[in-house]
């Protein structure tokens, strides 16, 4: 089990304004701010000299602000959350300080994090909610573009761990140690949808095509975008990010379909030169899947 003590996007009201008495902005699909009400275990004063069994000791009692699937948020600050549960990874924290000492993107700063051992959907379609989507991908065109500046020899999460997310089992994938293994991993599931003949025999393998590794988000997603009274944009859950090949960011975006609030976004990243790699992608679904645990005949004993 992991643990995170993360800044209070939603709350954290000197740097997104976000005051009793600010505006709400109301977006389609977008994750607005969770409200809780104190008193809190620690004041901001207190949360600096806490230790770590004293934050562990409050979480019961903490209010929650997210409870599914193994992962558990509560507030124990005014400025503060914990993000904790068995599905979370310390890798999702080295993703964050990576991000925040790499680029300008807004996102909960990690007071700590350690591991120990054990939307709303709106059909509201009207102009104004259409204009300020617009400002709003346009803040994430330009976080994307700040994401792909960086550069790395070593592929997944940062400082290592397994990679996870849409484009990987459920049971994750590696640790890789090279470009090229994670490489040979594709195409090892590429052969497996060959021999169940899910793709054409003379289907492209992806020689090549992990050259360049960039960060990519891996999970945009509206649950995952938040807005602040000022209309700017904050990125949260940051569980899948990791060094990949810039594509993988764009396959993300598609493999939710076609959705009105990534036109444009879509449109500004201009990425139609990797619409080839991603369909490759999305042809070895089966061998994500259903076919997770098959490997090729000639791996076989």
């Amino acid at each position: 089990m992991s643990l995170e003590v993360l800044s209070s996007a939603c709350q954290d009201h000197k740097e997104a304004g976000l005051t009793s008495s600010s505006p709400s902005i109301e977006l389609p699909g977008l994750r607005r701010p969770m409200k809780t009400h104190g008193p809190y275990a620690f004041s901001e004063e207190e949360l600096k000299t806490v230790d770590r069994n004293q934050i562990v000791g409050v979480l019961d009692s903490a209010p929650t602000i997210w409870d599914k699937g193994g992962v558990k948020i509560v507030r124990i600050a005014e400025n503060a959350v914990v993000k904790y549960g068995c599905e979370v990874k310390i890798s999702e924290a080295r993703n964050m300080e990576f991000v925040a000492h790499h680029t300008m993107i807004r996102l909960p700063r990690i007071f700590d994090a350690w591991s120990e051992n054990e939307t709303k959907h709106v059909d509201d379609d009207t102009d104004i909610c259409f204009i300020v989507m617009e400002d709003v991908q346009k803040q994430l065109y330009r976080f994307i573009c700040e994401l792909r500046q960086t550069e790395s020899d070593y592929p997944g999460p940062v400082g290592g761990g397994v990679s996870q997310g849409a484009f990987f089992t459920d049971y994750g994938a590696g640790p890789f140690s090279s470009k090229s293994e994670m490489e040979a991993w594709f195409d090892e599931r590429l052969a497996v949808c060959r021999e169940f003949g899910i793709v054409d025999q003379a289907q492209r393998e992806f020689r090549g095509e992990f050259r360049s590794l960039a960060m990519c988000h891996m999970d945009l997603h509206p649950r995952n975008i938040m807005l602040d009274c000022h209309g700017k944009v904050w990125l949260i859950d940051w569980a899948f990010a990791g060094m990949y090949p810039a594509y993988f960011e764009t396959a993300t975006i598609l493999r939710h379909g076609s959705q009105p609030y990534f036109e444009l976004l879509l449109q500004l990243l201009g990425d139609e030169k990797y619409n080839e790699a991603t369909s490759q992608l999305f042809a070895i679904s089966f061998a994500l899947t259903t076919g997770a645990l098959c490997k090729p005949s000639w791996e076989m004993p």
